[in-house]
């Protein structure tokens, strides 16, 4: 699943694309989109694209007259942009299509939410709505908002949850997902079975300082949470990275997708465990893997399995 610097990324891309033209045609297939544009398409279309932007795994695009899209990209979802003539045949996984005056063109493939619709959207869409502080806050917005984010993960609801769970909800902090939180906890060495009553308050403040560093990491040109120095490490010695891996692929994160291989800090194996992130309306677990260094970060062993 894109995480909140992945849709960073596609946000400053249609940005840079749409911003400042006006809309010739835009397409959905999506339900609600679908039926929005069947009755709206006449005032939409001409409407200056003035912003493109994330609020963490969101993406939202704001036109004139106050009108919006919204998409949520989930696991699979894509952003494309296509600076001269877009494809006239549409994918069969095509789920949107924003084209402006000059030709250039957006296309979303396989995201399942993508709505269309006018007033303020982090107001008119309860997913935004209820969304904690942003990991990667925008130039000119402040920093990382700390103290709300300490608020809500310390809130009673949340206290008895384990932190790499609590991680994971996005009205606790917004753009954190699997890679992420596991890269983050390893950072702070901090076991993500640790349950959030038991942070201690240097803890807290560690982990504040790791989401801003590994969230500017991850946005960065090479997405790349290790340092140059522990990638040419990985380069020069095969026996950190699975058979066949590139060191530019492969050598990309400290602990995510590593199981079994050695820690680049303590050498001793990484691991892997599922753990319950939360139980939906119908009461059924949900579970993500969580990777983690048992000897870095504290782990009890006797809950740990290799795969």
């Amino acid at each position: 699943m894109p995480e909140g610097p992945e849709v960073r990324r596609y946000a400053d891309s249609l940005h840079q694309t749409l911003a400042g033209k006006p809309i010739i045609t835009i397409t959905a297939r999506t339900k609600a989109a679908k039926s929005y544009l069947a009755e709206n398409t006449v005032h939409i279309t001409g409407k200056r694209v003035e912003r493109v932007l994330a609020r963490g795994k969101n993406l939202i695009g704001l036109l004139e007259d106050n009108y919006y899209f919204y998409s949520h990209l989930m696991m699979w979802g894509s952003w494309h942009v296509h600076l001269a003539e877009a494809p006239e045949i549409a994918d069969r996984r095509e789920r949107a299509r924003i084209i402006v005056a000059g030709g250039a063109a957006a296309i979303l493939l396989s995201a399942p939410i993508f709505e269309v619709g006018r007033g303020d959207p982090l107001q008119e869409i309860e997913t935004l709505r209820r969304l904690g502080p942003d990991i990667l806050p925008y130039p000119g917005t402040g920093p990382f908002a700390d103290a709300c984010f300490r608020e809500r993960l310390l809130s009673p609801e949340n206290r008895d949850r384990a932190i790499g769970a609590a991680l994971l909800d996005q009205t606790i902090i917004a753009g954190i997902g699997n890679y992420l939180r596991a890269e983050i906890l390893f950072v702070c060495r901090i076991s993500p079975f640790t349950l959030v009553s038991s942070l201690s308050s240097e803890q807290l403040s560690t982990l504040c300082a790791a989401i801003t560093l590994i969230a500017e990491r991850a946005y960065a040109a090479t997405g790349r949470i290790v340092t140059d120095e522990e990638q040419e490490r990985m380069q020069n010695d095969r026996s950190l990275l699975y058979p066949n891996a590139s060191p530019e692929w492969g050598g990309r994160h400290y602990v995510f997708r590593r199981t079994n291989l050695p820690c680049l800090v303590c050498g001793n194996p990484i691991r892997q465990k599922r753990q319950l992130t939360h139980q939906t309306v119908d009461g059924d677990d949900k579970e993500r893997i969580i990777y983690f260094c048992p000897q870095c970060q504290n782990v009890d062993r006797t809950a740990v399995v290799t795969k």
